[in-house]
């Protein structure tokens, strides 16, 4: 039984000399093919254009900007805009793309067709995602020249477009921020109307007023203090002049000569007891008029007293004259002339008592309603305090959003300007397409390794299909391991020691 001997590396470099043309005639096949495919293939240009994110000119602390998204984020915007169809479609049509195919595929697949070919890449700082300073844009073509041309139309539209909807965007940011302050402003001047309104609703109960009323509730009853005093005082004047008068009148009366029917002449130094008590009744009556109303109890019950005694008096009077008295017994005694002067300066005294009298209660009545209208607004004011405390919370919250409302618009406005005078952020071409010099498709050293891996592949397959297929003895090894016998001599190959020896 024979055993195989293992392959070592020079076995392997012996085969692979021995079978040399089966491995290097495959490998030269399949590399001049690739070449000829890289040949045949049809050349794909691409062009590319570096696109600077420009920062606005003037600093954000000045004027801060109203778009705040990144790059990458707008430039997805503006590349939907710029990648549909009704704009692909303009720019097929302006550089007459695909003109081979035009016929026979609708414009869709056109279109479509040439998105796969248009790359946008952004270029982003390592250390803040968020700073996104250029980006470049790439199309691919057959035609360097029209793949030139068509990236820097590309680039242009990317610029164009950036500029318009940043003042779209600064432009809407603004008319919104000016409704919603109009509507602010209305709900301001309501909360304002409110307020003014509750205030003079609410005139005197106000917080605000409760030091003053307080210091005013505190004089008005000092005041009604001092107006009682004055009206005791007053009426118990008027006591005193009453007693002073009643005194004066019940003096001694002067003498009333009576004429008799015969013309006898009498003297009666008495007076009748009920014309002292009329007279004494009416000046209880000018008294209590002084003092009371008509309707009042006091005032009544003189009336009727006087009333009854009126009647008594004139029967009396005619009793008189049938008897032949002189009409003067009926008048009351005349008074000597300095107890009338007395008299009539009690009177003046009593009736200016009277009227002090009657204003100080006035005065009085008047303070009264005074004071409870000011307690009454001191006992609203803590209730007024709350309303009034809720209404001001409202009109707080509101004018705090509309100053923050104004604010923004305010700068809202100057973003817009900055956008309108282009000072804000754009784009600007950095390094602008150029002429493909050599394509980009297919690559040409990848297809000749590609071929060159194929016809090595084949070689040395082959190589071992023909290794395998040879049953010939090359080596004394190979006779001893196959026979399992020791090779006594061996014959040399007289040619190829000639040709080793030339």
């Amino acid at each position: 039984m024979t055993t195989e001997k293992p392959f070592t590396i020079q076995d392997y470099l012996d085969i692979g000399l021995r079978r040399r043309w089966y491995i290097i005639i495959p490998l030269v096949i399949c590399v001049l093919g690739s070449f000829g495919v890289y040949k045949y293939l049809p050349k794909v240009y691409k062009a590319t254009t570096l696109i600077l994110v420009q920062p606005q000119r003037v600093p954000e602390s000045y004027v801060r900007p109203t778009i705040t998204d990144s790059v990458a984020s707008r430039l997805n915007t503006i590349g939907q805009e710029i990648l549909s169809r009704t704009r692909l479609e303009k720019v097929i049509q302006e550089f007459d793309l695909y003109s081979d195919i035009r016929k026979n595929v609708p414009m869709e697949g056109i279109v479509e067709m040439m998105r796969t070919v248009i790359e946008v890449k952004v270029q982003t700082n390592p250390q803040n995602e968020r700073t996104q300073n250029s980006f470049s844009v790439s199309f691919e073509g057959k035609d360097p020249k029209t793949v030139m041309m068509v990236t820097n139309k590309l680039a242009s539209l990317f610029i164009e477009e950036n500029l318009r909807v940043r003042e779209s965007q600064a432009e809407g940011t603004s008319e919104f921020l000016i409704k919603e302050l109009q509507g602010m402003d209305e709900r301001l001047k309501r909360k304002e109307y409110e307020i003014r309104n509750f205030r003079e609703r609410s005139m005197g109960q106000l917080p605000q007023q409760l030091d003053a009323n307080l210091r005013i509730l505190e004089r008005l009853q000092q005041q009604i203090k001092t107006t009682n005093e004055s009206l005791r005082a007053a009426e118990d004047r008027i006591i005193v002049i009453q007693n002073q008068m009643e005194l004066l009148k019940k003096r001694e009366p002067t003498q009333i000569v009576r004429v008799g029917s015969q013309g006898d002449v009498s003297v009666d130094r008495g007076e009748d007891p009920l014309i002292v008590q009329l007279r004494n009744l009416k000046s209880d009556l000018a008294v209590a008029q002084s003092k009371y109303k008509e309707n009042h109890p006091d005032v009544i019950d003189l009336k009727k007293k006087i009333a009854n005694i009126e009647p008594k008096i004139k029967e009396l009077t005619r009793k008189t004259q049938e008897q032949g008295v002189s009409e003067q017994n009926l008048t009351p005694p005349s008074l000597d002339p300095e107890t009338q002067r007395l008299l009539t300066q009690y009177t003046e005294q009593y009736h200016g008592a009277v009227l002090e009298t009657k204003r100080l209660r006035e005065e009085e009545k008047e303070l009264k309603q005074q004071i409870a209208s000011y307690q009454r607004r001191i006992e609203e004011t803590p209730r007024r305090e709350q309303e009034l405390a809720l209404l001001t919370r409202d009109y707080d919250l509101v004018k705090t959003n509309y100053q923050s409302l104004l604010d923004k618009k305010i700068q809202a406005q100057m973003a817009q300007n900055l956008e309108h005078k282009q000072q804000g952020e754009q784009f600007k071409i950095l390094d602008p397409a150029r002429v493909p010099e050599k394509p980009v498709k297919p690559d040409r050293n990848k297809i000749l390794l590609i071929g060159a891996v194929i016809g090595l592949a084949l070689g040395l397959g082959l190589t071992w299909l023909r290794e395998t297929m040879d049953q010939s003895f090359h080596t004394v090894s190979d006779v001893e391991s196959y026979l399992e016998l020791p090779v006594l001599a061996t014959i040399p190959n007289l040619k190829e020691e000639e040709r080793k020896a030339a």
